[in-house]
């Protein structure tokens, strides 16, 4: 069963969504935070689901502290 993103963060967009394929974007946790990663554009494999390099941070969700306030990015509470 995969694991549900809950909890207050604060995003930061690390590179525009442009610059991916948007058919392979994933989310990975890394510690307390979350990482929306994706195949930079032209190098995505279709047929094997994969991407031919290495994947790149779209997204940055790391986990706010306190009352929730974010010095960088913007509050966002998922689940």
């Amino acid at each position: 069963m995969a694991k549900q993103i809950t909890g207050r963060f604060c995003e930061r967009k690390l590179v525009p969504k442009r610059s991916f394929d948007v058919r392979s974007f994933r989310w990975k946790k890394k510690g307390k935070n979350w990482l929306l990663i994706g195949c930079p554009k032209g190098k995505w494999a279709p047929q094997a689901g994969r991407c031919k390099v290495g994947t790149k941070a779209h997204v940055l969700l790391v986990a706010a502290r306190g009352k929730g306030l974010c010095r960088v990015g913007r509050r966002v509470v998922k689940g």
